[in-house]
């Protein structure tokens, strides 16, 4: 059984990531456009990880209710692609708020002690809830720094290339 103070300390830091993720979107002319890999850009990037964020808190939530879970189905990048499409379209605003509605979801969930393994997708691995929850802070950081790394190189690039006129 998963000691509840393990789940307050995992929850404070996957909190951060969150709201850290969501600072990143709320940067003042941060360019939603720019190519984060060779899929998406980063309102995409944006999209692709709220798609796991409201998949973990609906399947928290299921769960909870006694209800059965729905994990996504298919492999990794079938998944990973869906859950981009279904989101396209919306704005960054619409996004945030449904990325902070899904945190409140899992808040509300996390600690249900009923709630002993969370399926992360079909087919594929089913977690503890403290150790779900740390997943999903990873995930976030991982793409919160590769944001920033993209967003930095091509910043400091297009900014020497003007200090020299132009010439890069």
């Amino acid at each position: 059984m998963i000691d509840n103070k393990a789940i307050d300390s995992i929850l404070a830091a996957e909190r951060q990531e969150v709201e850290n993720f969501i600072r990143l979107y709320q940067v003042p002319h941060l360019d939603f456009g720019i190519m984060i890999n060779q899929r998406w850009n980063a309102l995409d990037m944006l999209a692709h990880v709220l798609a796991w964020h409201e998949s973990f808190a609906l399947n928290l939530s299921l769960l909870a209710q006694g209800e059965p879970p729905q994990p996504p189905r298919g492999t990794l990048r079938e998944v990973n692609r869906q859950g981009v499409l279904d989101r396209r379209g919306q704005s960054v605003e619409q996004l945030i708020r449904r990325f902070r509605k899904a945190q409140k979801t899992i808040e509300a969930n996390i600690y249900d002690e009923g709630i002993t393994r969370i399926p992360y997708r079909k087919p594929g691995s089913s977690y503890g809830r403290a150790q779900h929850l740390d997943v999903v802070r990873g995930h976030i950081r991982n793409h919160f720094w590769e944001v920033i790394d993209v967003y930095v190189r091509t910043k400091s690039g297009a900014d020497l290339a003007a200090d020299r006129g132009g010439i890069g």
